[in-house]
């Protein structure tokens, strides 16, 4: 798992934070976006900056942002439900993997993770 390049605490994102919080946009207006130690900015701050570094939060943990971009969408996914809600089937149409789990968010991560990961080994191979 990688480490966020930027800290909230650091300097480039205290700095970006200040500056989101009335940023000019180039519609004519202002952001209007709420800063300070409980605003939004610091932290979207935090987030442009780890995102350009290619890391990025998700789910509770910092993972590559090319994980990130080859996660499934929902239109990529067929989902069955087997039995009374007892397990959830759910298959990757463009890689035919599979994740069969207990409850849907559990077959949600599963699938994410295999897909995630069989992106990362094609990827290694097509270096070769």
């Amino acid at each position: 798992m990688p480490e966020p390049k930027y800290k909230v605490t650091d300097p480039a994102v205290i700095d970006l934070g200040k500056f989101l919080e009335a940023a000019p946009l180039s519609n004519g207006t202002v952001a209007n976006l709420p800063g300070g130690q409980n605003g939004v900015t610091n932290v979207l701050a935090q987030s442009i900056l780890n995102w350009q570094a290619n890391v990025v939060y998700d789910q509770g943990e910092w993972v590559s942002r090319q994980d990130v971009e080859n996660t499934p969408d929902f239109g990529e996914v067929e989902i069955r439900t087997i039995g009374a809600d007892e397990a959830f089937r759910l298959m990757h149409r463009a890689t035919g993997i599979v994740a069969l789990e207990e409850t849907r968010d559990m077959a949600w991560r599963s699938l994410k993770e295999k897909v995630r990961a069989h992106a990362r080994v094609k990827g290694d191979s097509d270096g070769d």
